[in-house]
């Protein structure tokens, strides 16, 4: 392309420096003559080819001089008509190769001219599938229960060679992850995928034995920076039968066949009316922990100050106890007191009511998560949280003992069917 618009530069200067100005006589001067293109600069054909035009417009002509039109790249432009006034037919020909011709017509009349680029489309090349064949040695998933669709199963898995170890993601793993759909599963504790064909449908009925993407089916990898990238499935099936999993899915061109054999678990991950994980009455141990508190200021837009006191590991987030007490008050500098639990709005059970001298309850970020906002308690291990529930009702009391230290007592309720108690007395100094 470089050395085409080179030529074609060449080409319009010589033209320009070859042609002579239109004589005049001392006496008379000539009317102005102008050449003038109306149509389009550039002309972007098919790569079918055939007759196009350019049109122009041309006035005050001088007897005796000739409209011309020069090719550029004949291969291309076969043939140029100027018989007709106005206009310049071009004969442009079939484009057999794979990539963008260019060419140009150079109209001139006397000392003026134009030029007109042509660019002619490639035919496009059908390049066959890639055919790649893996087999997978790791399959990990989880079971939703009936979170999509009321009576049918929500299964997610993920199919890969070598893509985790410890759990964790590695440097150039592949991965291919499906959301499934099937008849609800039978025996709890060990959740298996149900024999049968799925095809991916992506009219999102949640039929039976179908693939469907709600943001986590796709073609998946993570590159050598440790960059997570991911590709939508054009086309998938998956058979499985038994501990048998062979997958065909389709993207990028590129045909995958991907097969399991062995055993495998689900975990199940039921999102219930609740989320607290408590199986008794829990004391929370912060012996581990340091404390802070912030103003927020009325981050809950309600009119108040949003206090928040943390209790944090010392050993980071990832090990240990995490706290959040979330409460309002009318006061920017004094947070003592007691606050009783705010309970939920009358239009909105999932809305905390939000005023003065409450604690706001643990609640859910949205309805199909587990994650939580307001107050809180958490037991984290090795990066995961083992146990967690809300501070869902009760009280809390904060007292400043006039030497520096304050005394926090927790008495309060999570949000299971039967309630557990959760409690917490705790003095000592706020981190600065």
């Amino acid at each position: 392309m470089r050395n085409l618009l080179f030529g074609l530069v060449a080409i319009l200067a010589l033209w320009l420096s070859s042609c002579e100005p239109i004589s005049t006589t001392p006496d008379t001067p000539a009317a102005e003559t102008k050449l003038e293109l109306t149509s389009s600069q550039t002309l972007r054909v098919t790569r079918d080819g055939g007759e196009f035009e350019i049109t122009y417009s041309l006035t005050n002509p001088v007897e005796g001089t000739a409209l011309r039109a020069t090719i550029v790249n004949s291969a291309m432009i076969t043939a140029v008509d100027t018989s007709a006034d106005g206009v310049v037919a071009i004969t442009i020909s079939e484009n057999p190769t794979d990539a963008v011709r260019e060419g140009a017509v150079i109209v001139s009349y006397g000392s003026l001219s134009f030029n007109v680029v042509v660019l002619q489309d490639y035919t496009i090349v059908e390049k066959p599938a890639e055919r790649v064949d893996i087999v997978a040695n790791q399959l990990i998933g989880n079971y939703y229960g009936e979170n999509l669709e009321p009576g049918v199963g929500h299964y997610w898995i993920i199919l890969t060679k070598d893509g985790f170890v410890d759990g964790a993601a590695v440097a150039g793993g592949e991965y291919f992850r499906l959301d499934l759909i099937a008849p609800v599963a039978t025996d709890m504790d060990n959740v298996k995928i149900p024999d049968g064909e799925y095809r991916l449908d992506l009219t999102m009925r949640f039929d039976e034995y179908t693939i469907v993407d709600i943001g986590n089916t796709d073609y998946s990898w993570v590159d050598e920076d440790m960059e997570g990238w991911a590709m939508p499935l054009e086309d998938a099936k998956l058979t499985v039968s038994g501990n048998r999993f062979y997958l065909e899915a389709f993207v990028n061109n590129t045909d995958y066949h991907v097969t399991f054999e062995g055993d495998y678990s689900l975990s199940s991950y039921i999102i219930t009316d609740y989320v607290s994980s408590l199986q008794e009455d829990t004391v929370i141990n912060v012996s581990n922990c340091y404390a802070a508190v912030n103003n927020y200021g009325d981050y809950w837009d309600c009119g108040c100050n949003n206090w928040c006191i943390e209790f944090l590991c010392n050993d980071g987030m990832t090990q240990g106890t995490y706290v959040v007490i979330d409460f309002l008050s009318n006061s920017s500098t004094d947070f003592t007191g007691r606050y009783i639990d705010s309970g939920f709005t009358a239009e909105d059970e999932t809305k905390p009511d939000f005023r003065a001298g409450t604690f706001v309850p643990g609640f859910r970020v949205s309805s199909d998560s587990d994650l939580l906002l307001g107050s809180l308690f958490m037991v984290y291990k090795d990066g995961l949280c083992v146990s967690q529930a809300p501070l869902y009702e009760g009280t809390i009391d904060i007292k400043n003992n006039g030497d520096g230290t304050y005394t926090i007592v927790i008495d309060a309720l999570d949000d299971a069917p039967e309630q557990h108690c959760i409690t917490l007395s705790w003095t000592g100094y706020f981190a600065r």
